[in-house]
């Protein structure tokens, strides 16, 4: 009974050569939009607007990238944006207090790094849903960076916009490098590491990850590390890029990434996904946002699409069920 139920439940998927139709949605969707925009402007395909577009979407992708190595494991973080603030505060008032660069970018990736790391160590020593958790954390942060800035931003990252605000030969931006490297290494260390793997094994059913072995506190652990490692990589990107941090740095960041994951195709609640579906989702959202930007909208037509969109995902993903 149960092999003629999951043979009816494969044949309501369409595939094509053994790929599921239904995880490039975005991609058509991202189509449509391109066409109907470029159609209405003579200035959508062109060099700058589409260096807009990667500088836009290049510190949330990063920050997607691993919040996606998160949701595959049943887990996400809301402490993203906030940690992101804390470590762009902390290498920005290291340089403006004389220190040299390297040493303030250590400080705020290594500060970012060490949030992750005890979000690790709260999400795996309690039975609590790292939702509560990482909630928790969010709150402290917005409190300490406020503190830390007094609620006015740091103005001048130096060498830091130097690094990030600028653009390649050609008018690529040099956000462009950081992004893409996170990307390749994120797919291929969901794909082919032990670590990534049990990743995989922990979202699909942690109870049985457990009783075949896998260290499952270690591995949680090292997931929120590598994720505070990746917000503190952000965190350089943004900062540098805008030239400021600030408490309200990356507002909105930590509910973004999720949402980007899971329109791309990573699964909420673990097990299914990985770093290409959620490109597909960080892609789509910046081709929306620079679309209403073209249409001449305000910022909360965005919310509003992405809104839209975030239902659109959903219903998807009760399809390919």
């Amino acid at each position: 009974m149960s092999a003629v139920a999951s043979a009816t439940t494969r044949r309501r998927v369409p595939r094509v050569g053994g790929v599921d139709l239904y995880s490039f949605w975005p991609v058509a969707v991202m189509a449509v939009i391109v066409v109907v925009t470029a159609a209405r402007t003579s200035n959508y395909f062109t060099v700058f607007n589409f260096e807009n577009i990667l500088s836009q979407i290049a510190p949330l992708g990063i920050v997607t990238m691993g919040q996606a190595i998160l949701l595959v494991s049943a887990g996400l973080d809301l402490s993203v944006g906030y940690n992101i603030a804390f470590a762009g505060i902390v290498t920005g008032l290291l340089l403006e207090h004389g220190q040299p660069l390297w040493l303030a970018v250590a400080a705020g990736v290594g500060a970012a790094t060490f949030v992750g790391f005890v979000n690790g160590l709260l999400v795996a020593q309690n039975r609590a849903h790292p939702f509560i958790i990482t909630l928790g954390t969010s709150i402290f942060l917005f409190g300490l960076d406020t503190q830390m800035t007094g609620g006015a931003p740091v103005n001048d990252m130096k060498g830091l916009y130097t690094a990030f605000g600028g653009t390649l030969p050609g008018g690529v931006p040099t956000l462009a490098i950081p992004f893409v490297a996170v990307v390749v290494l994120a797919y291929l260390f969901l794909r082919f590491t032990p670590l990534g793997r049990r990743a995989y094994a922990i979202g699909g059913n942690e109870e049985a990850a457990y009783l075949s072995g896998i260290a499952v506190k270690r591995t949680k652990v090292a997931l929120y590390t590598i994720m505070g490692l990746l917000v503190g990589l952000a965190a350089m990107c943004l900062a540098g890029e805008i030239n400021e941090a600030s408490f309200n740095l990356a507002q909105n960041y930590e509910l973004q990434s999720i949402a980007t994951a899971v329109i791309g195709g990573t699964a909420l609640f673990g097990g299914r996904g990985g770093a290409l579906r959620s490109l597909q989702g960080v892609a789509l959202w910046g081709i929306v946002q620079n679309a209403i930007s073209f249409a001449g909208l305000s910022s909360n037509y965005q919310q509003m699409a992405l809104g839209v969109i975030i239902v659109i995902a959903v219903m998807v993903t009760r399809a390919q069920r």
